[in-house]
């Protein structure tokens, strides 16, 4: 008996061959843009705030320490803040700038979402464009971003709420409620909280395993059958159960199939790493003979200018180095998935007849993209 998910992996090959090249600067670019924007993995695809470094946590001294002689006192805000500073920040304005980053952050996933849709809007074309799918399925992308942040909140809230109760039960927080609650929790007989804990896990895992086939299979089925996420489910529920062996062969070899993938682009990585640390050392050490020494190096204004700037080309170059790979190993875990999508249901097959395996090589499209595409 043959199995879709292993055979799409050798028709994902040649599908990514027929989709990627012959080479076309054009179509490979705005391929970059989307690989930049979109993430390698599903769950990626929502936005997240750097965390601040631990020394820039505990020392805010250090970044900012106020006018020469600003007074400090008990109404201030501490750390060299001055009082006429630290009487600007009300509750309202905390509050304003609170509302104004959860709002980026939704903003920022939900384009993020949108130009994944647009990335199977070009295998369902054999055409890469980016602005006027990118508008047209904003619509999509914030119901996708509502269901997958659901998602991800049953996922991950029954081992954010275990974490707190270990936590609380060993140094109470002061808070009654909080308290209170942990204690309740923690007095349940010892076959209440095993079944308690199970049926927390079996939420996560199924929250988990829902979430993935948003991304892999619900998200396609919505570009195919142009639907909302609770129309792309509806569609693809159908096809789960029926089949839900093949998916199940499906989970194991996609373990396969990001391991490969994982490794190709952290190679690259590491090799684009090598290259420009070598590069950017050799020019940081002629910077250094033209300064008069390392110390000039790093303790004159120009030296610290050359760091700054040899890294910020670095970072650029490292980038420009990644993202072909990048194009090259997202599009074939895309093609894979949609390509076993495709196998299993028919009617839910996203490629173009073109990257199919077995399509006219000789027949090229000659659209936006270039020559040859």
């Amino acid at each position: 008996m043959s199995w879709h998910a292993v055979d799409a992996v050798d028709d994902a090959v040649d599908a990514t061959r027929r989709f990627l090249f012959p080479f076309s600067l054009v179509r490979w670019t705005k391929l970059a843009l989307l690989a930049l924007f979109t993430g390698g993995g599903g769950v990626s695809a929502n936005a997240s705030v750097p965390a601040a470094s631990d020394s820039a946590a505990t020392t805010p001294s250090a970044v900012w320490s106020g006018p020469a002689g600003a007074e400090t006192g008990s109404g201030g805000l501490g750390f060299g803040v001055p009082d006429r500073i630290a009487a600007a920040v009300t509750p309202e304005l905390l509050a304003v700038g609170a509302a104004g980053l959860v709002l980026l952050i939704v903003g920022i996933s939900v384009a993020s979402l949108s130009l994944r849709l647009v990335f199977y809007d070009a295998l369902q074309n054999d055409e890469v464009r980016i602005v006027a799918p990118f508008l047209a399925r904003l619509r999509q992308s914030l119901g996708l971003f509502v269901c997958t942040a659901a998602l991800s909140v049953a996922a991950t809230a029954p081992v954010a709420l275990a974490l707190v109760v270990a936590l609380v039960s060993d140094a109470p927080t002061g808070v009654p409620a909080v308290d209170s609650a942990v204690g309740a929790i923690t007095a349940l007989p010892t076959g209440a909280l095993v079944a308690l804990g199970l049926v927390a896990g079996a939420t996560a895992a199924v929250a988990a395993l829902a979430l993935r086939f948003t991304y892999e299979f619900v998200v396609p089925t919505m570009v195919v059958t142009d639907s909302g996420v609770i129309g792309g489910w509806r569609r693809f529920l159908p096809t789960l159960r029926v089949e839900w062996a093949e998916f199940l062969v499906y989970l194991a070899v996609h373990v396969v199939v990001s391991v490969g993938l994982s490794v190709v682009t952290g190679v690259a990585a590491l090799l684009g790493l090598a290259l420009v640390a070598t590069v950017g050392g050799l020019v940081l050490l002629l910077v250094a003979a033209l300064l008069g020494g390392l110390g000039a190096l790093v303790g004159t204004t120009a030296g610290t200018a050359s760091i700054a700037l040899v890294a910020t080309a670095g970072v650029l170059a490292l980038v420009a180095l990644v993202l072909p790979v990048q194009v090259l190993t997202l599009s074939y875990r895309f093609i894979y998935e949609v390509s076993t999508l495709g196998s299993v249901d028919p009617e839910l097959a996203l490629l173009h007849p073109d990257l199919h395996a077995g399509a006219d090589e000789s027949g090229e499209s000659t659209g936006e993209d270039g020559a040859g595409r």
